[in-house]
């Protein structure tokens, strides 16, 4: 009987025991812990992550559709700024006359296509630019670097109902009597893809924007297209002698046209 109830007791007290026991073993852990790194040692709260992960997050959150939570993504579809605003790439040795007769040669200029500015470099102050006032110019030769010159001229005198043509630089296909000329010119169209029903075009881009003129010798300025019929409607008064040379181009460049224009000074 006493063996019982001593058994029974040990059943009873059995579980304080065990209580007891894991308490003590959970303090004895946390004084065996380590104290923290010095915050100088800490790996940090934020790794950087991977663009995998962060597009699994991403994706993870949308799917989600928690309202509360937002994440802000940076848009990477933008694809930088194609073409150039310039006649030619880079500063090239050239010449500028001015209309009251002063003369600079070898010097570096540049055609600005996109604001019809003829830029001038100066090494000696520095490297500055300056713009060439309009106005004060008869005429501008550039060499590219494979040496092929370009004559621009203004022709202030010209009878036209152009806007754009009226005061501009034209670049000098053919001169005689009559006179070919291209009007060089560029436009600026911005990126369009971030609105909905865009374009999606994903930069910025300088596009050739040119046109072409006869010049006859009374100094009207007429626009043409490099075709066959065009030029032909333009040059009417000789339409006869030219048909036949007219018949033999391609006008799939502009010396073609420009050897027109020549035969028809020469009727």
């Amino acid at each position: 009987m006493f063996l019982k109830q001593y058994a029974l007791l040990l059943l009873m007290l059995l579980p304080f025991a065990l209580q007891a026991q894991t308490t003590d073993s959970s303090r004895t852990r946390r004084a065996l812990k380590p104290d923290p790194a010095p915050v100088s040692s800490r790996q940090p709260n934020n790794p950087t992550l991977t663009n995998q992960e962060m597009s699994q997050i991403v994706n993870a959150v949308g799917s989600a559709g928690s309202p509360g939570i937002m994440v802000r993504t940076i848009d990477t579809r933008y694809e930088g700024l194609r073409g150039t605003p310039y006649f030619l790439n880079g500063w090239s040795k050239g010449q500028i006359l001015l209309l009251g007769g002063k003369r600079y040669t070898d010097v570096p200029i540049k055609f600005d296509a996109f604001r019809q500015a003829l830029i001038l470099l100066r090494p000696t102050m520095g490297n500055d630019s300056i713009i060439i006032d309009r106005s004060t110019v008869s005429h501008f030769q550039l060499v590219s670097p494979d040496g092929q010159e370009y004559l621009f001229k203004r022709y202030p005198n010209v009878k036209t109902a152009d806007a754009a043509a009226d005061g501009s630089y034209f670049l000098v296909l053919y001169e005689g009597k009559t006179a070919l000329l291209k009007r060089v010119a560029k436009t600026f169209q911005g990126a369009d893809y971030k609105q909905p029903y865009s374009n999606d075009i994903r930069y910025d881009s300088f596009q050739n924007s040119h046109a072409y003129y006869l010049l006859k010798p009374d100094q009207t300025l007429v626009k043409v297209r490099l075709t066959k019929k065009s030029l032909l409607d333009a040059l009417s008064d000789k339409r006869d002698g030219l048909k036949a040379m007219a018949d033999q181009l391609s006008f799939k460049n502009e010396g073609d046209a420009a050897s027109l224009v020549e035969q028809y000074d020469k009727l």
